[in-house]
C-alpha cells in the first residue's frame, strides 16, 4: 500500500482508494476502485499528484490519484518483482534481469529516457538516496550517479 495525504492506495481487485474514518470505530470510506491498475507483485507508487503501477509483464500504468481514472500506458521490458522509485522528474524500473528503464512521465504519456544493463538478477526495489540510486541485484550492490 502506499499514502498520500489521507488516502490509502492499496492493492486489492487492482487498486482500492480508501480514507480511513477518524477514530478508527468505522470501516474506511472507500473512494475508488480499478482493477486495470492491478500492479502484480511491485508496489504502487505515488509521484506528482499521479498513482503509477507496473504489472509483471511490464505494463505502467499512470492513473488520476482522485478517480483512479487510467491517464495513461506504457510498456516497458519485463517482467518485474522489484517496485519502481521515482526521483528528479523520473520514474526508475529494473527488471529481473537486470536492465534499468528509466521513464520521463508526462500528464498525457510517459517516455522512455534511457536504459542500461546490469546484466544480474534484480528482484529487490532499488533506494534514492545523496543523488544517486542504489540497486542491489544477486551479485553487487550498484551506485548510479551522475
Amino acid at each position: 500500500s502506499v499514502v498520500r495525504g489521507n488516502t490509502v492506495f492499496v492493492p486489492s481487485h487492482g487498486i482500492t482508494a480508501l480514507r480511513p474514518v477518524p477514530g478508527g470505530e468505522s470501516a474506511p470510506e472507500l473512494l475508488w476502485q480499478q482493477s486495470s491498475l492491478a500492479p502484480s507483485t511491485a508496489s504502487p507508487f505515488v509521484y506528482d499528484s499521479h498513482l503509477f503501477t507496473v504489472n509483471r509483464a511490464g505494463v505502467v500504468a499512470c492513473a488520476d490519484l482522485k478517480t483512479g481514472k487510467r491517464l495513461w500506458q506504457l510498456r516497458l521490458k519485463g517482467p518485474f518483482t522489484s517496485s519502481p522509485v521515482a526521483a528528479g522528474g523520473h520514474l526508475f524500473f529494473f527488471n529481473e534481469k537486470g536492465l534499468g528503464q528509466v521513464v520521463k512521465p508526462g500528464a498525457k504519456s510517459g517516455t522512455i529516457a534511457g536504459e542500461g544493463d546490469l546484466g544480474e538478477t534484480i528482484l529487490a526495489t532499488p533506494a534514492i538516496a545523496n543523488g544517486a540510486v542504489y540497486v542491489r541485484s544477486d551479485g553487487h550492490l550498484w551506485k548510479i550517479a551522475k
